[in-house]
């Protein structure tokens, strides 16, 4: 028992030593331990936050390649529905000018139709009026010739064409 009693004692004596010890052990240790978990849960933290702003900046930036892409498809198919609609127009312009050239190659072929009619009908006409300048002078000289007989007669017969009348 002595020897118990000595570990006693001396464990006594070393226990307030290393209590103390301990103490301040702790006293110096704890706060360090806490600053070190609150620096490492910081650093986590902001790694988090440092990727979610990284990936929320990656997700932005592909909205706006999306957003310039979905504007440069559209801008191509408006460019092409209007090249469609210009092509259309031309067509559609270009059928009208050949149907006008149409018209107007039928209507100058009735033009000289009717030029051809109108001239034929001119020359029938002037045809027409020397013949009646023709039939005319016959009749004037018909006329002529008809008072030269009966001028003829009354000289022959001696009477008048009135006294001729008479007498038949």
């Amino acid at each position: 028992m002595p020897l118990l009693l000595n570990v006693i004692l001396t464990l006594q004596a070393n226990i307030i030593p290393i209590s103390i010890a301990v103490v301040c052990t702790l006293i110096v240790a704890v706060p360090l331990v806490w600053k070190l978990a609150t620096n490492y849960r910081i650093k986590i933290y902001e790694a988090k936050v440092g990727s979610a702003e990284e990936r929320a900046r990656g997700i932005i930036d592909d909205a706006y390649k999306t957003a310039e892409t979905t504007k440069k498809e559209a801008l191509l198919e408006m460019k092409e529905e209007s090249i469609r609609s210009k092509n259309e127009s031309e067509r559609e312009a270009k059928e009208r000018r050949a149907e006008v050239q149409r018209y107007e190659k039928r209507v100058l072929s009735k033009e000289e139709t009717l030029d051809r009619k109108l001239e034929a009908l001119e020359k029938k006409e002037s045809k027409f009026n020397a013949k009646e300048a023709e039939v005319e002078k016959l009749r004037k000289e018909l006329g002529e010739a008809q008072s030269n007989i009966v001028k003829e007669l009354e000289k022959i017969s001696g009477l008048t064409s009135e006294q001729a009348k008479d007498i038949f």
